[in-house]
């Protein structure tokens, strides 16, 4: 009896030591949440989005929308044509180095201004009062623009990899271009079900897609070192081939767009500030994270994938869609293991696909909730029950799906939407940078900073190799890909870019001047976040 009554005591203890345990742990993420929900207070916005979001599935979500040793499979041809096999390599090293730099700068400024909005908060926060509204804006319309194309080029790249896996196994398929607009669609549609229906799973779902990637990557670089016969590393590192007439310095430049695509996307992070715990630390970490990570990963699987290319003029002339294909199935000798190899890269641009739907949306929804786009109540409400905005992921899924129209139209579309991908990009990645350099590191206090600094020397030297390289690569990635300039080799981005730009400027000239809400950017509100 005695036994029984020490047992049931200790029973008890255990179980009052596991209640205050619970309790603890409770407690601790109620305070998290009211921390993040008093920061976001003092930069002017309610705590709307569940917070379902952690560093490491944050981390999975932009190393998927990255993507980089994917994208660096689906988009070697430029570099390829532009001056061969080197012309990827040592670019490839440049654009990781470069893309630190941005990176560098881009996290630093989200350490202390953690929201969605990203790009067009900070240049609100950082930029002279003259002409800030105008700034902020354009900022935010062509970040939208930009992440909506590098969705779509994920989509697109994807579909062509399920056609070149169609020829592969069956030698007798003609790709047609509404078959690929056809798996774009479907692709899409699988996003935008995911990032509304399948909302509660799309954290962990990222941290697979991130898992799939790694491992991935892993099982391609051992197959390719195992089967393939290697090229000489002269081949590799010095024997250049120019096809594009431009002279061979502009032509090179010109082929850094296969290096400067697979870097794009890492700002992914930011716009999810406001749906993970401690985004002034996480968002950061995730960003700087997803460069190292897929950098020091694309690093090694260029040098293989070159290393066991082969002969350049077979594999550019590939019927299977896309040159790495060829590559993959020249190394093996296999349509099983060639497909097996494929359908990593397919399946993760799916997954990125599914990412850049996610970023988007979160982006599209800052915007509107600050009065900036046309049906900006409609396009800013978060849906209660599952609350994530919803609206935002429809008008995301509607511009993405006019874009794969656009491709069944005219075929150089394609083309059009890879230069556009780094174009937009890069012009939202630009000019928050400018503004940091030119008037925040002046105006911002040290205690106006987040716990990821720079300092002073580092910044302002990142902050110029930044802005140097992203100028360079915008004005480059507008070039058409060869001489003579012709309706089928034309650039569009040019085009397609300038009329985004065109009715954003016409939109907000005569409505979004009168109603666009500027993000609260006081000094004051700096520094009321980081006086705890």
């Amino acid at each position: 009896m005695e036994s029984n009554t020490k047992d049931l005591a200790a029973s008890e203890k255990m179980d009052l030591q596991l209640e205050r345990s619970h309790s603890m742990a409770d407690a601790e993420r109620v305070a998290t949440k009211n921390t993040d929900a008093v920061e976001l207070a003092h930069l002017g916005y309610k705590d709307e989005l569940q917070r379902r979001f952690s560093l490491p599935s944050l981390l999975g979500l932009c190393i998927c929308l990255m993507g980089t040793w994917e994208a660096c499979s689906a988009s070697i041809a430029a570099a390829l044509t532009s001056g061969g096999l080197p012309c990827l390599w040592y670019n490839f090293i440049l654009s990781f180095l470069f893309t630190l730099a941005i990176g560098a700068s881009l996290a630093e400024i989200a350490s202390i201004y953690p929201t969605s909005g990203g790009q067009y908060h900070w240049v609100t926060a950082l930029s002279p009062e003259r002409g800030r509204k105008t700034a902020s804006w354009m900022t935010g319309w062509i970040s939208i623009g930009g992440q909506v194309v590098l969705l779509a080029s994920a989509g697109f790249y994807s579909s062509f990899m399920v056609q070149g896996l169609i020829s592969l196994s069956n030698p007798s398929y003609h790709a047609e271009r509404w078959h690929a607009t056809l798996i774009y669609i479907g692709i899409l549609i699988y996003c935008a079900l995911l990032n509304i229906i399948g909302e509660k799973v799309l954290p962990t779902a990222n941290f697979i897609s991130g898992a799939l990637h790694i491992f991935g990557f892993l099982a391609v670089l051992i197959a390719l070192g195992v089967t393939s016969k290697k090229n000489t590393s002269e081949y590799v590192f010095t024997t250049t081939f120019n096809n594009t007439n431009w002279s061979d310095g502009v032509a090179w430049i010109v082929g850094m767009i296969s290096s400067i695509y697979p870097f794009l996307g890492y700002d992914g992070a930011c716009h999810m500030a406001e749906e993970l715990p401690h985004p002034r630390r996480n968002v950061p970490l995730a960003m700087i994270g997803s460069i190292v990570i897929n950098g020091a990963m694309g690093v090694g699987y260029v040098t293989m994938l070159l290393f066991s290319a082969g002969s350049l003029e077979r594999i550019l002339a590939t019927p299977y869609r896309l040159p790495f294909i060829q590559i993959y199935y020249d190394a093996t000798h296999s349509v099983v293991g060639t497909t097996f190899m494929v359908l990593v890269s397919a399946l993760t641009a799916i997954a990125a696909a599914a990412a850049g739907m996610t970023s988007a949306s979160r982006t599209l929804w800052a915007f509107a909730r600050d009065d900036a786009t046309p049906f900006h109540s409609w396009i800013g409400h978060i849906q209660p029950r599952l609350k994530i905005p919803a609206n935002a992921v429809l008008v995301v899924f509607v511009l993405d799906l006019l874009l794969g129209l656009l491709y069944l139209v005219n075929p150089t579309a394609s083309n059009a939407i890879l230069s556009m991908s780094a174009t937009g990009m890069y012009l939202s990645y630009l000019m928050p940078v400018v503004c940091m350099l030119v008037w925040g590191r002046s105006k911002l206090q040290p205690s106006d900073y987040g716990p990821f600094k720079l300092g002073k020397v580092l910044g302002i030297f990142l902050n110029l190799a930044a802005i140097i390289w992203m100028a360079v690569s915008i004005i480059f990635s507008l070039f058409p890909g060869s001489l003579p300039v012709t309706p089928e080799n034309m650039n569009y981005s040019v085009a397609v870019m300038s009329g985004w730009i065109i009715l954003g400027a016409v939109h907000f000239a005569f409505v979004g001047r009168k109603k666009f809400k500027m993000p609260v950017v006081a000094a004051s509100v700096v520094e009321g976040m980081h006086a705890k």
